[in-house]
């Protein structure tokens, strides 16, 4: 299960992590049951919360992966770059983009916290990373929403 590159490690990224084992779970449709004997086997826990270390997150994964599952490159959960390759079913760079242009135009508390707590609220999801096309679309009316009542026109070119 341990690889020597991350012997007891401690986990990075927690909360990235966290979410792609649970986009995992839900992209191959294991029920509840199989799922918590996949961590139990892979990662010698019953809940993903329970992951401390690298090598359990990566033996999770792999086991998710023998079950059909395609994730990101380790190094694609560290990039915040918006013109990285995107899977089709997930936000766009152009979405991307335009949340944070509304959010930081109507926004009364401007911050990258208060952005992930109302994509939470609305989606479910704790990055906009993780928030599909059809999320995004809910985040992009409720932002637009916010803009009006703010005074703002979000169809106005500046």
């Amino acid at each position: 299960m341990n690889h020597k590159n991350d012997l007891q490690l401690p986990l990075t990224n927690r909360n990235a992590k966290l979410s792609m084992i649970h986009i995992a779970k839900k992209e191959t449709g294991i029920d509840d049951e199989a799922y918590r004997a996949l961590l139990g086997g892979a990662a010698g826990v019953y809940s993903a919360a329970h992951i401390e270390y690298e090598s359990q997150f990566n033996a999770v994964m792999k086991a998710f992966e023998n079950l059909g599952f395609k994730s990101k490159p380790k190094d694609e959960l560290k990039k915040t770059d918006t013109t990285s390759k995107r899977s089709p079913l997930w936000i766009t760079a152009k979405q991307e983009y335009y949340i944070r242009g509304l959010w930081d135009l109507a926004s009364r508390k401007k911050s990258i916290t208060s952005l992930r707590k109302m994509i939470r609220r609305i989606a479910g999801v704790d990055d906009i990373r993780f928030l599909s096309k059809a999320n995004a679309q809910k985040v992009i009316i409720a932002l637009r929403d916010i803009t009006k009542k703010a005074g703002f026109n979000p169809d106005e070119k500046p």
